[in-house]
């Protein structure tokens, strides 16, 4: 079936506002806006995919770049090019670049901008509240960011990832055998993998885990 002129392609949903990419390469925004964070730049086209956070907003343009608006949480990076993906946290942003290196920037207070140096040859990426994941081209996870939680700390053995995604402090992965292994907080069972798959947590306790807020 082919898609109608203008359909949607895409959406991204932030802390209380959403995106959505239309196949002509535009984006629509609503949503709260006291930050700017739906009011597209003029002109933005040729956009490929969005991304949502706190109150930042993202589009990849089909040429790599990447356009930032609402709060932009500190200095936007000038050399970032050939961006292939890109995600939202709660106050930064992430891009995977096409050489399989990521890029971080916005505020750094829990350590979600300083991109670990084993976060090479990375082929996905995802961004919870204040932490990151990157997904390695050899299914292994590199993890960073607030880790009150324990959202940080990688199953050990944990491998033949196939995807991830990051919650506000809990961290999930998708493994080629179809579970799913999630770990960090577990305060409403988060991380408590449902029933109907195949699937293990990974619940950890410290002293050092306590709600976090938003």
């Amino acid at each position: 079936m082919q898609a109608q002129p203008n359909s949607l392609i895409g959406v991204a949903a932030g802390h209380k506002h959403s995106l959505a990419l239309r196949d002509n390469g535009t984006v629509v925004a609503w949503g709260r806006s006291v930050e700017g964070q739906t009011t597209v730049p003029a002109g933005l086209t040729n956009d490929v995919a969005v991304a949502a956070g706190g109150h930042q907003s993202l589009a990849l343009r089909r040429n790599g770049t990447v356009t930032n608006w609402g709060t932009t949480y500190g200095t936007f990076p000038a050399n970032l090019t050939n961006a292939i993906a890109i995600a939202a946290g709660t106050n930064f942003c992430v891009a995977l670049r096409s050489n399989g290196t990521v890029m971080a920037w916005g505020n750094n207070d829990h350590g979600q901008t300083s991109v670990p140096g084993d976060a090479t040859n990375v082929v996905a990426i995802a961004a919870g509240a204040f932490h990151a994941l990157a997904l390695k081209e050899n299914g292994t996870v590199v993890a960073w960011g607030l880790n009150t939680s324990i959202q940080c700390i990688v199953p050990a053995g944990l491998s033949n990832v196939l995807a991830v995604a990051a919650g506000r402090a809990h961290s999930a992965a998708l493994k080629n055998d179809g579970t799913v292994v999630a770990w960090g907080d577990n305060t409403y069972e988060q991380t408590d993998v449902g029933g109907g798959f195949n699937g293990r947590s990974e619940e950890h306790t410290s002293e050092l885990q306590s709600p976090n807020t938003i």
